[in-house]
């Protein structure tokens, strides 16, 4: 039997902020400078995290938590361009 799979689309805007794909009310997101985003989660996370850029070029990094200093359901983001620049890119995050 398949486990469900929770996870979360983020596409950004011509400003560079992230916005969930299905407006979830329950998600917030503080952009602290486009391609750096702090996503707070509507669960504390208790098993691992898997973040990919959206068309799979470029490079994501996704830090729950107390490692990177932050409230326990807090990820922070970060994202570079193909062109390994620090940048927006729309990504996804997902609890495995």
């Amino acid at each position: 039997m398949k486990k469900p799979r929770v996870q979360w689309d983020f596409v950004v805007d011509e400003q560079g902020h992230a916005v969930p794909v299905c407006g979830n009310a329950l998600i917030a997101i503080e952009t602290v400078q486009p391609g750096e985003y702090l996503i707070t989660l509507p669960l504390a996370l208790e098993f691992g995290l898997v973040a990919r850029v959206a068309d799979d070029a470029g490079f994501i990094s996704a830090t729950p938590g107390d490692e990177a200093g932050n409230k326990p359901r807090v990820v922070r983001v970060l994202t570079l361009t193909p062109q390994l620049d620090f940048g927006p890119r729309n990504f996804t995050l997902e609890v495995t």
